[in-house]
């Protein structure tokens, strides 16, 4: 999937816009679809606080979270890159 269409998936969810999972069936598996479906409705509309709390508890079980980072890295531009850094430094205080 090429980085344009992977930003757009990302923008619609931060938006909770459920109008891009049809179009995100062609890209993923039905198992990856459902995944989708239950991110999108648990984390819609929910504040960037409660959503940087679940992160955080999210940290504590990942252990290659580096590695998942550098994955998505190339992925995004610099005010992406921004505020993940930003991200990233709320879960440490946390």
């Amino acid at each position: 999937m090429d980085s344009r269409k992977l930003n757009e998936f990302f923008m619609a969810a931060k938006k909770g816009d459920y109008s891009k999972l049809d179009e995100m069936k062609d890209y993923i598996s039905d198992e990856d679809y459902q995944k989708a479906l239950n991110i999108y409705s648990k984390y819609s509309g929910k504040s960037e606080d409660d959503i940087i709390k679940e992160l955080a508890k999210l940290k504590k079980t990942v252990p290659n979270q580096q590695e998942i980072i550098n994955k998505i890295i190339p992925f995004l531009n610099e005010q992406q890159k921004s505020k993940l850094n930003k991200v990233l430094e709320m879960l440490e205080e946390k």
